[in-house]
C-alpha cells in the first residue's frame, strides 16, 4: 500500500457508494415485452483467435482414433478426468 498525504472527502466516497450499488440496478431497465436484441442490454457477440505464429505439430494434438475417446494424445492427457 502506498501511503499518500491525500484523502477522500466523504461526498466523494458517498457519490462512488450511490454508483456502486445502482450498477446491478441497470439490469432491470430492459423495457418490457421487447426484444433483447433490440435494446441496449444485448448481449455482446465475442470473437476468439487462437494463433501459433510458428506452427505445431499436429499428431501430438489429435487423437488417433475417431468416435469416443479411448486414449488422449500425450499432450491432452492432463484433461483425461473431464
Amino acid at each position: 500500500m502506498i501511503i499518500t498525504k491525500m484523502h477522500l472527502s466523504r461526498r466523494t466516497m458517498l457519490r462512488g457508494l450511490g454508483a456502486a450499488l445502482a450498477l446491478p440496478l441497470l439490469d432491470a431497465m430492459v423495457p418490457a415485452l421487447t426484444a433483447l436484441a433490440r435494446t441496449a442490454a444485448a448481449p455482446v457477440r465475442r470473437f476468439g483467435v487462437f494463433y501459433v505464429p510458428n506452427g505445431m505439430s499436429m499428431p501430438y494434438w489429435v487423437p488417433k482414433t475417431g468416435g469416443l475417446l479411448q486414449e488422449l494424445p500425450p499432450t491432452l492427457r492432463s484433461l483425461a478426468e473431464f
